[in-house]
């Protein structure tokens, strides 16, 4: 099966190429205007109501302004011309169930410009751009008139703010190290190299006026928008609203050298840390948290989990996180329509209701969910049930390389470890002492695949026989390459395991402690894959069985977990987004330390295989030219290919959601992972329910 050759980087680098001279945030005609009435207009045929009845009441009893006063000016709207029904109807509830903050949090997203499958980006939030002829500046232009979900303004003040103030607290000159204290990690593609110097700079941005900002490098960097579309969506924050809670002093010099004013802080003077805490407290109970840290990653971060949290998503959360419900309520200020100039979304609320996931089917059959995402092993259920459920599964197709795997730690901090699991007999070992078959009977009911981590065929990053490397059970083979590892033993225990010769560890088991988390089938899997291992002599045990955010503290750390078990691995291009494949993110346990983004990243082993990772994501971070990007990002495909970093056991390549039959205009045929946020790729706000 293939996935849309919009995949092919290609297409992404010449579909970049046609963006580079600019964009039109609207290609669409604009929506018709004309005299409105109770929230419609009428045509000469039939009244096309443009609002829905929930927002006209709100208008009548004077609690919201007229549409008109909520969108943006007339040419600035932005319109969903290729999602327009031809007879939607407003309202209802649409009832589904919650898979987290990074599942309802993609589900109502609306990024700055958004990544498109063909591997380009086209404005979303932002109304389109320019770039200079040099490559260092690109300037943003913004939708004039629009809203936050407050009502308030929605200017380049809100983004110059977030980028200086929020995401971007301070840059040592001298080495180009950055801080960032309110709204986690700041991640390396906002930086280029400074000719002058050769050191690697955050870029600078600045207010042009209200509805235009500037994005200013030291370096060209030709995928810059689309980092900013993976990477930071949401490159905007409510000025207004976050003002007393982020802490800044703007009598002291900024560190790009720059005013307040043109920086996003006009008006504003400063809030310490201490401060910052208590003004949320004051706010509202809700916001009661330890530190800055843990107020910054909350509401500067994970925002979308918060009430009363503005925004300029379709709706807006009214429940609180401890709800077992999360109710979304539609917002009044959004800014996009249809063809007809029907104000989106259709649809008035989103309830994302938390239970076990086995439930979860069940509830679909008997009518009480309209939408449920589903496991591959929870498909038969599924699939029996949609006549009685009036429900459809379907299956989008993400580019998923593997749903069982292990990385281990190339830089734990036990030297041992790491030095024998830099060894790639021990990665091959681990890998052909599986049966994957029958791995694959027992946890997907034979509906996956036995597959080596690796892209699948149809994909731009395919490479012949990736998938099919050391997937063959060979347990005998497997003891023959662990019997020729020097630091481990060819003998085995009173426990039946190998144990290292001489070192801190001499004499002990060798025991790969993996990490799981709560929201996969880890600890299934990995007592099978235990029991696998355990005939080569190699101990495995899942040591926790933790909360996602929990256990990715400890991955962000670096050194703290030895192996981690993977259900779910993406690559959608990794010229745009190495994370899987190259040592830029802390969310690859495999490449641990060496992470570029680590707080002290680790050195790897000079001539080693982990140096060459590491210098290709240099080279792609660095990057000037496409060609430059796409050489790097092949080459971490390759590193990947050649050394099996993540050992892959089984693949699936189908995602099914199980969707009523009342829901209407949702199209199945989309690519879902992250970098196209899931559903957020199939545009909820344009779904509708018939009733």
């Amino acid at each position: 099966m293939k996935l849309k050759k919009a995949l092919s980087l290609l297409l992404v680098l010449a579909s970049l190429l046609s963006l580079m001279a600019g964009c039109s945030g609207n290609a669409a005609a604009n929506p018709p205007t004309g005299s409105e009435t109770a929230g419609g207009e009428t045509t000469g045929e039939a009244e096309i109501v443009k609002e829905s009845p929930m927002l006209t009441e709100m208008v009548s009893a004077g609690t919201i302004p007229a549409l008109s006063e909520r969108l943006p000016v007339a040419a600035d709207i932005m319109v969903e011309t290729d999602k327009t029904p031809e007879n939607p109807q407003y309202g209802g509830t649409l009832r589904r169930n919650n898979g987290g903050e990074w599942d309802f949090g993609p589900f109502t997203e609306e990024p700055l410009f958004r990544l498109t499958e063909d591997g380009g980006v086209t404005p979303n939030v932002a109304k389109g751009y320019d770039v200079s002829e040099d490559g260092l500046t690109y300037t943003v232009y913004l939708r004039e008139g629009m809203k936050w979900s407050d009502g308030e303004p929605f200017t380049a003040d809100d983004v110059a703010f977030y980028y200086n103030y929020m995401l971007v607290t301070d840059a040592d000159p001298e080495t180009g190290k950055v801080t960032s204290g309110y709204c986690g990690t700041n991640y390396n593609w906002y930086k280029t190299v400074d000719p002058a110097d050769d050191i690697s700079k955050p870029a600078i941005v600045t207010v042009v006026d209200d509805y235009t900002f500037q994005i200013k490098l030291y370096s060209p960097k030709p995928l810059l928008l689309c980092n900013i579309a993976i990477d930071n969506k949401w490159m905007f924050a409510p000025k207004h609203w976050y003002q007393d809670i982020v802490a800044y002093d703007t009598s002291v010099p900024h560190w790009t050298g720059l005013e307040p004013d043109v920086l996003g802080a006009k008006g504003l003077t400063a809030v310490t840390e201490a401060e910052a805490v208590a003004n949320a407290a004051a706010r509202n109970a809700r916001f009661t948290f330890a530190d800055y840290v843990q107020l910054g990653n909350q509401l500067g971060y994970m925002y979308w989990g918060y009430a009363d949290r503005p925004t300029l998503r379709a709706w807006v959360m009214t429940s609180e996180k401890s709800d077992q419900t999360y109710v979304f309520t539609r917002n009044p200020y959004f800014w996009k329509t249809d063809a007809q100039g029907r104000q989106l979304p259709y649809i008035d609320t989103v309830e994302m209701v938390t239970m076990d996931n086995s439930l979860y089917a069940q509830e679909m059959i008997s009518k009480n969910l309209d939408m449920a995402a589903g496991a591959i092993n929870d498909f038969p259920t599924y699939k029996a049930g949609e006549a009685i459920g009036n429900y459809t599964v379907t299956g989008s197709l993400p580019p998923n390389w593997t749903v069982c795997s292990i990385e281990l730690n190339q830089s734990y901090k036990d030297d041992q470890y790491a030095e024998l699991f830099s060894n790639i007999d021990f990665r091959h070992a681990l890998s052909i002492a599986v049966d994957r078959n029958q791995l694959n009977e027992i946890l997907y009911a034979g509906m996956a695949e036995p597959a080596q981590a690796a892209a699948p065929k149809g994909t731009a990053q395919y490479i012949e026989g990736a998938r099919e490397k050391w997937i063959e059970y060979d347990p005998a083979a497997a003891n023959a390459l662990l019997d020729g590892i020097e630091t481990i033993s060819n003998d085995r225990n009173a426990d039946g395991y190998r144990t290292f010769v001489g070192g801190a560890n001499a004499g002990k088991a060798v025991c790969i402690n993996l990490e799981g988390h709560e929201k996969c089938d880890s600890a299934e899997a990995s007592a099978l894959i235990a029991q696998y291992l355990k005939e080569i002599g190699i101990q495995l045990v899942e040591i926790t069985n933790t909360a996602r955010n929990t256990r990715q503290q400890k991955v962000t750390n670096g050194d703290e977990v030895m192996a981690l078990y993977e259900e779910k691995l993406n690559v959608f291009n990794p010229a745009i987004r190495p994370d899987r494949v190259g040592a830029n993110r802390n969310i690859c346990t495999w490449v641990g330390k060496y992470g570029l983004e680590h707080a002290n990243p680790k050195s790897p082993a000079p001539g080693s295989e982990m140096e060459k990772v590491v210098e290709l994501t240099k080279q792609l971070a660095n990057a000037t030219t496409l060609e430059e990007a796409e050489a790097a990002g092949q080459g971490l495909l390759e590193s990947n290919y050649e050394n099996t970093w993540i050992i892959g056991y089984l693949s699936v390549l189908n995602s099914y959601t199980a969707l009523s039959n009342r829901v209407q205009n949702y199209d199945p045929n989309y690519i879902s992972c992250d970098e196209l946020r899931f559903y957020g790729n199939a545009k909820p706000y344009t779904w509708f329910i018939a009733e």
